[in-house]
């Protein structure tokens, strides 16, 4: 079993189509250096002036990536998962559930959504960076207006595919403590979060919420025999 089928039954139902599995590490990329609140303090630059550096780290390891998925994955770790509130994904994702569930509960679905997250991201960099159609020039991002004193944002950004042909991608973070941090992305209008909430949501109604808490940890387990 290959880690694209374990991750179909969760991954697949959350994009509009494969391509932009391909395309969606550079959608969150530029959220990915490790930039304080303090240093900037608009999203549009923050994104712009991480994007840029992103690029390059990938550009010049390239290689090495493609021939191992762990060092994928501790790269994803490293510089990603400081800049996306989990909880925040989480309790959106969940819905009313979230507010049904025990302190618990809600730990150990944060802890494995974040974990299918990150094997999800590190695939789609994986599988861009084997169609050697990585580049730089890929991301376009659209002209903001910041509003002082907002506390969630909404960048907006062109992907080029290899055909020449453009998907909209919208980044949506908010300011908390920790600064400006993605917790959804949509593509084309189709939120992430979103489509993940209706597929979490039917498994719940099958088998409540620690049955879904089980059917995260048994495939986030099966990726990583996978990848060993």
């Amino acid at each position: 079993m290959n880690r694209i089928h374990i991750l179909s039954r969760f991954c697949r139902a959350a994009l509009p189509g494969p391509r932009v599995l391909l395309v969606l590490w550079v959608v969150l990329a530029p959220a990915l250096r490790p930039v304080s609140a303090q240093t900037v303090e608009s999203p549009d630059v923050l994104m712009q002036h991480t994007a840029q550096t992103m690029f390059k780290a990938i550009e010049h390891d390239q290689a090495n990536l493609s021939r191992h998925p762990q060092q994928v994955y501790a790269l994803v770790e490293r510089v990603l998962v400081p800049h996306v509130d989990f909880n925040r994904a989480a309790h959106w994702v969940l819905g009313h559930y979230w507010r049904q569930a025990s302190r618990t509960q809600r730990a150990r679905f944060v802890a494995q959504f974040h974990t299918l997250l990150v094997r999800f991201y590190s695939n789609a960099l994986m599988a861009l960076l084997g169609t050697n159609g990585f580049s730089a020039d890929m991301l376009r991002f659209l002209p903001y207006t910041h509003v002082s004193g907002a506390r969630e944002a909404v960048v907006r950004s062109l992907i080029r595919q290899p055909n020449g042909t453009e998907v909209q991608v919208d980044y949506i973070l908010h300011h908390g403590r920790a600064g400006w941090q993605v917790y959804d992305v949509t593509v084309e209008g189709i939120s992430l979060i979103i489509t993940y909430r209706s597929s979490f949501a039917a498994e719940i109604r099958k088998n409540g919420l620690n049955g879904l808490i089980l059917t995260l940890a048994r495939h986030n387990r099966q990726l990583l025999a996978v990848d060993r």
